[in-house]
């Protein structure tokens, strides 16, 4: 995913519904908004893009978590180096405030914007980690997956579309959330050390110790690489024999260790993320994606088969999930 995100709303007068570029045509429209709700610290947007292109000299005043919604392309220019890069759905940026960066993209795409007040950071950075602002930094980073900001901005599309009592305070607690995983996953101390976490897990689903002993620690940790696998390449086809592979066991043992530290098969807990990756996508608001393109960006074989499996876990249909 491009790093370039950050311009693509700063850039615009947070009041408008749009962008003109130099021919007066907007280039951009704001489907859903958290603005006017009162959240404070933590903002949500939804917004799609017509093709086009925009330099930000001085970066955002915000911390910006971009995640993508359909597919595009995007060339970057940050620091004198080019760099084109394709999108995808569930793809996530972040870029800290004040990065200074230029874009263009030549395709139509969508995206969900989360804005984080840096002063809001710097303050459960102190009190989580007893940490000044000078003590530690954001870095850029993009990845193709990150299960708990995903998930953070599809509750906040769903607030912000309804609109309903109590959003201010439901925000407010997903930006502690999203401001601990952060600092987790995305920051360093001022001497390159990680503040803690490891992003290569990110919260991806609790992993119950088997038993006591070595051996079962490393049982623990087969089932954690299994997880961060499955996580990674759930969009593709996937047997249980890659995922084995990825845990160096063989299809039968892992699935032995999968059913007794999760209580699913590795197969069901497949079906359990792209279900909840649909979710997200259908409530987060896909753009104009069809059912079989979200189907497909998923790693469902057709429309009907994700139907089947989104309405057995969820007991709706996507149709009566879409907002």
């Amino acid at each position: 995913m491009s790093l370039t995100f950050d311009a693509f709303v700063s850039a615009s007068p947070p009041e408008g519904l749009a962008t003109p570029d130099s021919s007066g045509r907007a280039t951009h429209s704001v489907r859903v908004s958290s603005r006017g709700l009162g959240w404070g610290a933590l903002n949500f947007e939804r917004r799609d893009y017509r093709p086009s292109s925009r330099a930000l000299a001085r970066g955002s005043n915000e911390h910006l978590i971009f995640v993508g919604l359909t597919t595009g392309r995007v060339v970057c220019d940050r620091g004198g180096e080019r760099v084109e890069h394709e999108l995808s759905p569930g793809c996530v940026a972040l870029v800290p405030a004040h990065t200074p960066v230029s874009w263009s993209w030549s395709t139509r795409i969508s995206l969900s914007v989360l804005r984080l007040e840096p002063r809001f950071l710097d303050q459960v950075a102190q009190t989580v980690f007893g940490l000044g602002p000078q003590d530690y930094r954001l870095v850029v980073a993009e990845r193709s997956y990150d299960t708990a900001i995903t998930n953070i901005a599809g509750v906040l599309a769903r607030e912000a579309l309804r609109g309903e009592r109590g959003a201010q305070v439901y925000a407010e607690s997903l930006a502690s959330i999203l401001a601990v995983h952060l600092l987790r996953h995305y920051a360093q101390r001022t001497d390159g050390s990680a503040l803690g976490g490891s992003p290569a897990l990110q919260e991806i689903a609790p992993v119950a110790p088997l038993e006591t002993g070595s051996r079962n620690g490393a049982h623990s940790r087969a089932v954690a690489d299994a997880l961060e696998f499955i996580h990674a390449n759930y969009a593709r086809e996937l047997s249980l024999t890659d995922i084995a592979g990825s845990a160096h066991l063989s299809p039968f043992h892992l699935a032995r260790l999968f059913k007794q530290s999760l209580g699913v098969s590795p197969h069901q807990y497949l079906i359990q993320v792209r279900v909840n990756n649909a979710r997200w996508l259908l409530s987060a608001g896909s753009g104009e994606r069809s059912l079989a393109e979200v189907a497909s960006a998923v790693g469902f074989a057709d429309q009907s088969h994700l139907t089947r499996h989104f309405k057995r876990v969820t007991g709706l249909t996507p149709r009566q999930f879409r907002p």
